[in-house]
């Protein structure tokens, strides 16, 4: 067993208690601090008064912390203080964000982690608190940092993804959009019918009539804004459960949930209808009254979505046949 040195117990008694720790304190880089039970700082170290912006312990002493920072935040903390004080249990790494407001303080804010103790007489009677206290100012920031980052790639990420499914210039869902939501149809009528429920839905295709002769009269920003203009038509003339595409240069596409041959029929006579009542406006006087063809299909357990879109295509070629 290790013997202390008979020389070490004399070597303390010369130094007085006071002035030993004192000059611990004010060497050691642990941000340690004592208050009494007004929540006056009566000691402190060094690090504890560099800590929150101040050259040496003695600017803090016989202060709280209502001179150093906000109400709030000086409130709170008297709150742990009186808690700790009254329970007899220590506060254990408690987070804290200080804006810190002294006119001698060199830093503007900063986060610390702090632990708080009841500090005893020699009596056992509650004299105020002791505590550490650790600067986690820049771990916050990188976390921070890292939530702005991480929001940053789902904006990015969300941008990408519209820029895969929706079409730029109407902000209808495009033909990639279109196949896929087709696919996910069917498998989920496929589904229900499987259950023994009467389920389907129906595809209408269409172009717009002469758009390759209006680009030609009018430019192709002006094809932009009628572009915007039939895709607003075909916003109100759907329902709300409906899906609305832009499948091509001047080819738009409608799936109709529960909807049948009939029933799409009827949407397609509402749009040409619409169509004829509401012109597009072009150079702020002249009107130019637009017309679709319409192709139509149904779903009747085809094997794919290619062969759905493959039988609206071929109807709205036989539409346009039929019209010549």
């Amino acid at each position: 067993m290790t013997q202390t040195p008979d020389n070490t117990s004399d070597f303390f008694e010369e130094l007085p208690k006071g002035s030993l720790f004192q000059t611990f304190l004010n060497q050691v880089e642990l941000n340690v601090f004592f208050k009494d039970a007004s929540h006056n700082y009566v000691l402190c170290s060094a690090s504890f008064a560099r800590l929150l912006g101040y050259q040496t312990p003695n600017e803090l002493y016989s202060h709280t912390l209502h001179d150093f920072t906000s109400q709030d935040e000086a409130d709170q903390l008297i709150n742990y203080e009186n808690r700790v004080m009254d329970t007899r249990t220590p506060l254990l790494n408690e987070e804290l964000h200080l804006k810190l407001i002294g006119s001698k303080a060199t830093v503007d804010s900063l986060w610390i982690s702090i632990s708080i103790y009841p500090l005893f007489d020699q009596n056992g009677a509650i004299r105020g608190t002791w505590g550490f206290a650790r600067d986690i100012s820049e771990e916050k920031n990188m976390a921070q940092k890292l939530v702005q980052k991480n929001r940053q790639y789902d904006e990015l990420s969300s941008r990408m993804h519209m820029m895969a499914t929706v079409d730029e210039v109407t902000g209808l869902y495009n033909r990639k959009s279109f196949e896929e939501i087709i696919r996910r149809n069917m498998r989920l009528f496929s589904r229900v019918r499987g259950r023994g429920y009467c389920a389907g839905f129906s595809i209408v295709l269409m172009d717009i009539d002469h758009f390759t002769k209006f680009i030609a009269t009018y430019g192709t920003q002006t094809g932009d804004i009628a572009l915007q203009y039939i895709a607003e038509i075909l916003r109100s003339c759907s329902r709300s459960a409906d899906d609305i595409f832009r499948v091509g240069n001047d080819e738009f596409a409608l799936i109709l949930p529960d909807t049948t041959l009939e029933g799409a029929q009827i949407l397609a006579s509402r749009i040409t209808s619409t169509l004829a009542r509401k012109p597009l406006i072009v150079n702020e006087e002249k009107e130019v009254f637009f017309t679709l063809c319409f192709g139509f299909a149904v779903y009747e357990d085809q094997l794919d979505a290619s062969e759905l879109i493959v039988a609206a295509d071929q109807s709205l070629f036989d539409a346009k046949i039929n019209r010549k």
